[in-house]
């Protein structure tokens, strides 16, 4: 790391319920840096093992990184690039379709009609360690989607073990396997174990935590860009499709996931579904009120260039580092 000088901006995201399997919070602190007039997120999840955000951002003023700062200097570097150009990162570039993320604050009925009305390609939920109130919410998504052919994700977090994860499997009914894109990270990965569950029950894998070491068992691999550069997660799974999906956090985080999700596009890796659009996921505040989301395809904002939301984050109170 240079010397040069950091500002940063922590904040604080609301969401309604817990956002996946592996956490009870509703309250998320991050922060925003700002490095030679670009803009980057630091938002650590202690419960994957990260350094909370006030020991990230005092590693860094001592010029330490870690994989979630790392990543947000980059972003900050590449940001502040295309801010100084004038021009909006997004310039020439097409967003990859993504996945529904599903809210179990907000309205099911409301959410199952808009998957619907804006034909959205696929729905990806949370799996819960009471995976029999897993299996009910994907049965109902099944049969209400049946006839759009909508797929169904579902991110247990390794919170299953293998026992667990082969009860659910055997419990779903004949619609839910049919609608079944993959599941994420049903239990710790086990090359073997997971290679059994594939063959055994024609399920489909799709391998997040643990990626370094996977060699067999998953038919998809999980990258946040926020978190590592998916290049390196490309060339050690070659033959894989890659899903990018924000990190859940800011939205200029979720810009920056959307932007390197659009360059592996152009560059002709291939990816899966994405997992971009989670704005909903929180409670309105005036970055997210700029981005939307329709039927897959999310808007990028071009404000200011870069990643957009120019004059929001010039607006901000901002601390030296």
């Amino acid at each position: 790391m240079t010397d040069t000088t950091i500002h940063v901006h922590e904040y604080l995201l609301r969401s309604g319920v817990s956002l996946n399997a592996a956490s009870v919070r509703r309250v998320f602190a991050g922060a925003l840096i700002c490095v030679n007039g670009g803009y980057g997120c630091v938002h650590p999840w202690p419960e994957f093992g990260d350094a909370p955000v006030e020991e990230q951002l005092r590693l860094l003023s001592q010029g330490v990184t870690t994989p979630v700062t790392a990543m947000a200097l980059r972003c900050a570097e590449i940001d502040g690039a295309a801010r100084r150009a004038g021009v909006s990162l997004f310039e020439g570039l097409e967003i990859p379709r993504s996945h529904y993320s599903w809210s179990f604050a907000a309205d099911t009925e409301a959410q199952m009609e808009r998957v619907l009305a804006e034909g959205w390609p696929a729905v990806k939920a949370k799996g819960f360690a009471n995976h029999i109130e897993t299996s009910r919410f994907l049965e109902a998504c099944a049969r209400r989607f049946e006839q759009q052919k909508v797929r169904l994700r579902v991110d247990f977090n390794g919170v299953l073990n293998q026992q667990a994860f082969e009860k659910f499997i055997e419990s779903l009914p004949e619609p839910v396997s049919r609608a079944l894109d993959f599941v994420e990270d049903p239990f710790p990965y086990d090359a073997a174990a997971w290679e059994a569950m594939r063959q055994q029950w024609g399920v489909k894998l799709a391998l997040d935590k643990g990626w370094k070491d996977g060699t067999q068992g998953f038919d998809a691999v999980v990258v946040k860009p926020a978190r590592r550069d998916w290049r390196l997660v490309a060339q050690t799974h070659p033959q894989h499709p890659l899903v990018l999906t924000s990190a859940m956090d800011h939205a200029l985080g979720q810009m920056f996931a959307a932007y390197e999700a659009a360059v592996a596009q152009s560059e002709g890796q291939a990816l899966d579904f994405c997992g971009l659009c989670t704005e909903h996921l929180f409670e309105k505040d005036e970055f997210f009120e700029r981005v939307t989301s329709h039927g897959g395809h999310l808007s990028a904002d071009r404000s200011g260039g870069g990643l957009g939301f120019g004059e929001i984050l010039e607006a901000l109170p901002w601390r030296r580092l």
